[in-house]
């Protein structure tokens, strides 16, 4: 049988390790759930920058003035798209969105974007998602409002999808899809094409 010999310095050592372990497993007991707090918190925080951010949208919708949405988009990335595929209207970044806004918004007196039910927030990709009713009274008083108003359009209303992604943070706007009804989107851009164009 083999004699095991340790001498007194390692002793000490291997019992200062496991005193160590022994007073670690306690604290991890009592610190795991305030790191899982803790990142909760921050969790719910950054939830609630993007639903912040989001409802500024909304706001911004009906103001009806482009800059009021430009001011959330992010500086140094951002698009705007119009699905289904199908319609075929190309995405825009931030430029031709907001001269496409200036046009949208000259028809309309008023204007909301309504969310319809829960808003969603995906956090893996920084995204909130809505369904949401939009649309409002007919400018009666503008140029291109009056030929609509002539052809019996007083008010316009639709539904779509809104999904918005947003930086890290939640502050800044980097792109929007609206996922919009098809047939009600070809109606208007007829209209809106023989309004701008006649």
């Amino acid at each position: 049988m083999t004699n095991l010999n340790f001498t007194n310095s390692e002793i000490r050592l291997t019992t200062a390790a496991l005193a160590s372990v022994a007073a670690l497993v306690p604290a991890a007991y009592f610190l795991l759930p305030k790191l899982k707090t803790l990142y909760d918190s921050h969790q719910e925080s950054t939830r609630q920058q993007h639903l912040e951010t989001f409802h500024s949208l909304l706001r911004a919708y009906s103001t009806l003035q482009p800059s009021s949405i430009s001011a959330l988009a992010s500086p140094t990335f951002f698009t705007h798209t119009i699905l289904p595929s199908s319609l075929e209207i190309p995405s825009r970044d931030l430029a031709p969105f907001t001269q496409h806004a200036t046009q949208i918004f000259s028809l309309f007196s008023s204007f909301q974007m309504i969310p319809q039910g829960t808003i969603h927030f995906a956090p893996g990709s920084d995204a909130v998602i809505a369904h949401c009713k939009m649309g409002g009274t007919v400018n009666g008083e503008s140029e291109s409002g009056k030929k609509l108003v002539g052809g019996g359009l007083r008010e316009w209303w639709t539904e779509c999808v809104l999904m918005v992604r947003m930086e890290e943070g939640g502050k800044r706007i980097t792109e929007i899809r609206e996922f919009v009804h098809s047939a009600k989107a070809e109606e208007l851009k007829k209209r809106i094409m023989g309004v701008f164009e006649g």
